[in-house]
């Protein structure tokens, strides 16, 4: 009785704040896009990157990884959460179901990255070796993360909708 009781405006409510939702999560999408490469930017400043030990062997592995984790993530998606048909990115939705709703926070993750890359070529020209070897491991990760999205398109190309 209870739950009948609380259902239609539980239900309205739920209405509300999704449809106020979808309006709201580009503006959200924005600041972090705004955030990602203003800290790709200060990420390569000679003071932050003077500790770091960055070489081709962990750009090289990075490019693997991230090309192979999106292919992973899908297929435990399907496999422990038994999804069988993916929605494709949108603006609109949030980037956290990473099980149930996994296009979703892999391209917010790879665009997050590219900005990150992004931000960072501005701060080339001041950079030391240190600087510009981790430029190439964040070129690394956002380029395989954008590969590995168009891999699981290719793989699972019928499985959208």
């Amino acid at each position: 009785m209870r739950a009948y009781f609380g259902s239609e405006a539980q239900r309205q409510f739920n209405k509300i704040s999704g449809d106020t939702m979808r309006k709201v999560w580009p503006f959200i999408y924005l600041i972090g896009a705004a955030f990602s490469f203003i800290g790709g930017y200060r990420s390569l400043a000679q003071e932050r990157t003077v500790q770091t030990n960055a070489d081709w062997i962990l750009v090289t592995i990075t490019f693997i990884m991230m090309c192979l984790f999106p292919l992973g993530a899908m297929a435990y998606s399907r496999r422990r959460w038994r999804v069988e048909v993916f929605r494709r990115p949108s603006l609109d939705r949030h980037p956290i179901g990473w099980w149930r709703d996994t296009l979703q926070p892999i391209r917010v993750s790879w665009v997050s990255m590219g900005l990150f890359c992004l931000g960072s070529c501005f701060a080339l020209p001041k950079a030391n070796n240190e600087g510009v070897m981790l430029f190439w491991f964040y070129a690394a990760g956002a380029v395989g993360m954008f590969l590995g999205e168009r891999i699981v398109y290719k793989v699972y190309g019928n499985l959208f909708a």
